[in-house]
């Protein structure tokens, strides 16, 4: 143990960084803060401590954190020294405050969260989702019936879950409608009006070259749909006679299998507070998708790289809605 890492941390005495570290630890996977080290892992000359002073470092660390972290408080030999140490496990109820502030640990050090991460840890902790809250101001009169009624078919059709025919009854099944008023979900998959989360896709012949673009919004599925066609329009395309038949067989330079996850996972995962579009930029020898929000929850680029990460949905509406009606698993090209 010679490093600080995402679990450990050195202090050379007590003071308010050790606290917001046991918070950040606290919001993320747990940890332990080794007071009377130095930040090199080394132990501070002529650093004592008794149990009454071990005793008041628990005192403080509960006043000045809220919701109360109580850390578990010991004194071991580190490298022949006598160190304190301070520890805490990830809190089932987060995200924990220091004086207000809110922290967690990314590698070996502590990020200070932004009001959007505050929001996402706390909807993530309690298992809500941003789009299963009411979409402000509005009523069944601002959806789409039609896309509504296509969208129960289309659901019932698939066997999945049984919806009512009456629109109203079906979004109150599945809680995109609560007290006459649509979620977020509701608004984004059926709203009558352009909520103007865009989807811009540029046909680029170098990087400050554009000779297509096209900017895309209203219903989710139509945006999908839409999309996915206008993509494939700035595809190339190969074509193969296997002397088996007489049709040629067309071969697109992606697979259009890979292009509609990436196109999906980009709508259903984006983050919908953020005013930024979606952008797609095509390139002769390359497609880049960028999408606004990131990597939900703690995952990290590393953890996509493994079998073992923990998925979790910024959009567990939208997500449903999706799943229900197969265009999570089928792929269906135009």
């Amino acid at each position: 143990m010679h490093k600080e890492n995402q679990h450990i941390e050195f202090k050379s005495g007590f003071n308010d960084e050790v606290i917001e570290t046991l918070t950040a630890f606290a919001n993320t996977k747990g940890g332990k803060v080794l007071v009377g080290v130095s930040n090199k892992g080394i132990p501070v000359k002529g650093f004592t401590i008794g149990d009454e002073s071990l005793q008041q470092w628990v005192n403080e660390t509960k006043n000045k954190t809220q919701p109360s972290i109580i850390p578990d408080a010991d004194m071991i030999e580190y490298k022949g020294s006598n160190v304190a140490v301070l520890s805490v496990p990830e809190f089932p109820v987060k995200p924990i405050a220091c004086r207000g502030r809110y922290f967690k640990r990314v590698k070996n050090a502590n990020h200070q969260l932004s009001a959007s991460e505050i929001s996402d840890m706390y909807m993530q902790t309690m298992q809500y989702s941003w789009d299963a809250y009411p979409y402000p101001g509005t009523s069944m009169i601002h959806l789409n019936t039609e896309k509504i009624n296509a969208f129960i078919t289309k659901v019932n059709e698939e066997g999945r879950f049984l919806l009512p025919t009456n629109p109203e009854e079906a979004l109150i099944k599945l809680r995109m409608l609560k007290e006459g008023v649509p979620t977020n979900a509701a608004m984004i998959l059926f709203s009558k009006e352009n909520l103007l989360y865009n989807v811009h896709i540029g046909r680029f012949k170098t990087p400050s070259l554009i000779i297509a673009d096209k900017m895309i919004n209203g219903n989710l599925y139509d945006v999908l749909e839409e999309s996915l066609q206008t993509i494939i329009g700035h595809l190339k395309f190969a074509f193969e006679i296997t002397g088996k038949t007489t049709q040629r067989t067309e071969i697109p330079e992606y697979p259009l299998d890979a292009i509609r996850e990436i196109l999906l996972n980009c709508l259903i995962h984006r983050d919908y507070r953020n005013p930024t579009d979606i952008i797609i930029k095509i390139f002769d020898q390359k497609i880049t998708f960028f999408n606004p929000g990131g990597l939900f929850g703690d995952i990290t680029p590393e953890d996509l790289l493994t079998d073992t990460y923990h998925a979790s949905a910024r959009n567990k509406q939208l997500v449903e809605a999706f799943y229900l009606t197969q265009i999570l698993k089928n792929m269906v090209v135009v």
